[in-house]
């Protein structure tokens, strides 16, 4: 039997599970308070383990909105269990594992959704814990919120900060490939149910490795972003302005056609016109796929510089 695959989502969420449904059948045994297990324990030890075995057998399929469904139960289905806990050490017990839960909304689903579940949480535990238990666990529920909120918030940032990394090109501070194949994935869509043109221009620098080879690659670095910088001033905010990787630039023009596309770069031509550079400009076509929208502007650009030679 051939093993399925998994991703880094289905296995954080089913480890997670199966943590939780380790726990439940701890306190249900080992730990039992009573003469017998508790019947909520039980549930919950059944419903992890459950959860966590769908989660192994859908792998990659198993999606952020799916995981984020599945985090608004697990949240309802802890809350009853705080409620009925014997003593105010197994409930605090049940609190220790927002951490985790925190932990794995912040990294990999939208940070206000995160914040949204977690703050929840935070609130119905809180107003649980005071409900049943004295002031004295106030102390205990503060070290617990504000620990959660500061490690989760900052690991947030850091998710932020790697994202942004991972789609930016940090030479010419503008979209990388992978940004724009992104952006360009979400305009193809809107351009398909709005019926609305877009182009895209493919820019390449000429005689570009001239300029490195007797200036040298500094030199060669400030001729980019020079370029980089000039040409998003005359672009519209609405655009996508991307560096692809060497002298290679993509313009996605929202709204625009073959036609306009052509006038575009004509005029960013005028614009800016040192260092010299080519493009080819084509319009997406109903049922093409980004790659082969983007592979045909490029032979479109080569065509042109061929012309320009």
């Amino acid at each position: 039997m051939m093993r399925r695959r998994q991703s880094e989502l289905s296995i954080a969420t089913a480890l997670f599970l199966l943590s939780g449904g380790i726990l439940a059948a701890l306190n249900a045994t080992v730990f039992r308070i009573g003469p017998s297990a508790r019947p909520d324990l039980i549930a919950t030890m059944i419903a992890c383990f459950v959860a966590a075995l769908i989660v192994l057998w859908a792998g990659r399929r198993f999606r952020p909105a799916a995981a984020g469904l599945l985090m608004i139960a697990v949240m309802l289905a802890v809350v009853p269990t705080v409620y009925f806990a014997p003593n105010a050490l197994r409930a605090v017990n049940l609190g220790l594992l927002f951490l985790p839960f925190f932990l794995l909304l912040v990294w990999f689903l939208p940070m206000w959704f995160a914040r949204l579940l977690g703050y929840i949480w935070i609130v119905v535990y809180g107003v649980i814990m005071m409900l049943r238990f004295d002031q004295e666990i106030l102390p205990v529920l503060l070290t617990l919120a504000v620990t959660g909120i500061v490690i989760g918030e900052l690991i947030g940032r850091f998710k932020g900060r790697l994202e942004r990394a991972s789609i930016t090109d940090p030479l010419c501070d503008v979209w990388n490939r992978r940004g724009f194949e992104r952006l360009l994935g979400k305009a193809v869509a809107a351009a398909q149910r709005s019926g609305e043109p877009i182009a895209l221009l493919y820019l390449d620098l000429d005689r570009f490795k001239a300029v490195n080879d007797e200036l040298g690659h500094a030199e060669g670095d400030r001729v980019l972003q020079s370029f980089a910088r000039a040409l998003q001033e005359h672009t519209r905010p609405e655009d996508v302005f991307a560096r692809f990787g060497g002298d290679e630039f993509a313009l996605l023009l929202i709204d625009s056609d073959a036609l306009a596309g052509s006038a575009t770069g004509d005029r960013l031509r005028r614009a800016v016109p040192d260092p010299g550079w080519s493009f080819g400009v084509a319009e997406w076509q109903p049922g093409e796929s980004s790659a082969a929208f983007i592979s045909r502007a490029d032979l479109l650009m080569l065509t042109a510089k061929q012309d320009r030679r």
